[in-house]
């Protein structure tokens, strides 16, 4: 009788243990689902940003085709880009790689870059380069800087998304148990029959039987 409790004991811990690593994995699992949202945005970050700068440099191939390209007219498309926006600076170059314009943040392109070893900035930066095309090749190129990082605000309310999350499992797990003790608080049902259970041996009673005798 001993041997038959312990079992039903260690029966009923792992079970336990069971929905408790599992609850623990969907909460993690709410966590990741907010963070693998936040990474999928930085591709649709660039491509968008690509799209732009193809649109760009369509806007901007008239102006190129000359022998010299007007650098005012380059120069008030680049500003309008980099106004109140993700895009750092933007800059025109001719098809032997030399500045023509450029606008937004004064950072020198060696320090964009990093080539120099810092990184400290670089880390939330990314470089589009985009040809200009012109009938009969390149005519120049246009590069773009990109600020990847994450806002505060942004991340916060990714933050703020996974608690959510994991708020809405512990209430489900609340429910459920409040729900079970509910339904089954004084009755035994068929699933007590379960042969790992000290009561298996113990043939249940119909309800219509149960009233007959009260």
């Amino acid at each position: 009788m001993a041997r038959v409790k312990l079992k039903f004991r260690l029966h009923r811990a792992v079970i336990v243990l069971f929905c408790l690593t599992l609850l623990v994995a969907l909460m993690q699992g709410a966590s990741w689902f907010s963070q693998n949202h936040q990474r999928q945005r930085n591709p649709q970050l660039e491509e968008l940003a690509r799209t732009l700068a193809r649109q760009v440099t369509l806007n901007i191939a008239p102006l190129m085709r000359s022998e010299t390209p007007d650098e005012n007219r380059i120069n008030a498309v680049l500003r309008q880009l980099t106004q109140e926006s993700r895009i750092l600076d933007a800059g025109v170059y001719d098809e032997q790689g030399d500045l023509i314009t450029r606008a937004g943040e004064s950072v020198n392109v060696r320090d964009r870059l990093a080539l120099d070893g810092k990184k400290a900035g670089s880390y939330f930066n990314q470089q589009i380069v985009e040809p200009i095309q012109g009938k009969n090749g390149p005519l120049g190129y246009l590069r773009l800087t990109l600020d990847t990082h994450t806002l505060a605000t942004e991340a916060k309310q990714v933050d703020n998304t996974t608690n959510i999350l994991r708020l809405m499992l512990l209430l489900s797990l609340a429910i459920g148990v409040v729900l079970t003790r509910t339904l089954l608080q004084g009755k035994r049902t068929r699933w007590q029959q379960s042969p790992f259970l000290l009561t298996a041996s113990k043939p249940v009673q119909e309800e219509e039987e149960r009233e007959e005798k009260e």
